[in-house]
């Protein structure tokens, strides 16, 4: 099952979905009450405005601005050194009104969008990164889709509008989790012969899956299915006459809302065919993003 819808790779492509997912930011911003601005979120510590905080403050140093010098270290929710540098930008961003940032996401996104449209860029163009990093172009954005995807959907959970789940954002966050898919799984023990599948159902539909060997020397290998390649030379192992495959099926926004680590696992829906258990802790080790 190939990852659809596709995710976009050429620059065009990337600069499109990043003004989609930051004009979805923006519009819902519109029609916030004062009341829902100060709701609370599935993020610790954040209120629903901070999402636009955060989003505004990352888009206004990349290009080119600041990060404001503020003190988080008393905020329990700040729990490394990326996290801070995150958090100093929406705490400068207290006591602004949820207009007055959405306003300020407005004219960020103008001004993005004019500094990538310089037509020298290419996505192997170095790029300034966060904390004073240098990154290619083609990795900031992707990074950017489904770091400001993810905060949309938390913005959409809080007011109840589910949308967007078939978007350029919405195909990069599971891309991303496709490819970090077997490093995730090391944490997760699992015997020789073991298989287990991670379906999204759609709207984007994507299929993604290990296989387990041990070697002689008790060395363990889990292997990428799914990648086009062929998995010869794996060897054979016998099992007593179980099926040592487990598939796990979710939708895209429960799969996306538990890999963004938004929501418990005892809190997802989702089917099993195959070992629950194992299921359960596949689904416990899928949170990717920061």
């Amino acid at each position: 099952m190939p990852l659809h819808p596709t995710p976009p790779r050429d620059l065009d492509g990337l600069v499109e979905g990043f003004r989609q997912t930051v004009q979805a930011v923006i519009d819902l911003g519109h029609g916030c009450t004062s009341e829902q601005f100060a709701e609370p979120t599935s993020c610790p510590g954040w209120s629903l405005l901070d999402h636009f905080s955060h989003v505004a403050a990352v888009e206004h140093y990349l290009d080119g601005g600041d990060n404001p010098d503020v003190d988080v270290s008393g905020l329990t929710h700040v729990r490394h050194e990326f996290g801070a540098w995150m958090e100093q930008g929406i705490q400068a961003r207290r006591g602004t009104s949820g207009p007055e940032v959405v306003a300020e996401l407005e004219t960020l996104l103008h001004n993005r969008l004019a500094t990538l449209a310089d037509p020298d860029l290419t996505v192997d163009t170095e790029v300034r990164g966060p904390m004073e990093s240098t990154v290619r172009l083609g990795t900031l954005l992707k990074l950017r889709l489904t770091d400001i995807w993810t905060h949309e959907q938390d913005i959409r959970e809080v007011l109840g509008r589910l949308g967007n789940l078939d978007s350029p954002g919405a195909a990069t966050f599971v891309n991303g989790l496709v490819r970090s898919f077997a490093q995730l799984m090391h944490q997760v023990p699992m015997t020789d012969g073991q298989t287990v599948i991670l379906e999204s159902t759609g709207p984007v539909t994507a299929r993604m899956g290990v296989r387990v060997s041990h070697d002689d020397a008790g060395e363990v290998t889990y292997h990428s299915l799914f990648t086009g390649e062929s998995e010869s030379g794996m060897g054979e192992t016998v099992h007593s006459g179980e099926d040592p495959s487990t598939t796990i099926s979710l939708t895209t926004e429960a799969l996306t809302r538990r890999a963004a680590g938004r929501r418990a696992t005892g809190d997802t829906a989702y089917s099993v065919v195959g070992d629950e258990d194992l299921a359960a802790r596949v689904l416990d080790a899928i949170a990717f993003t920061p």
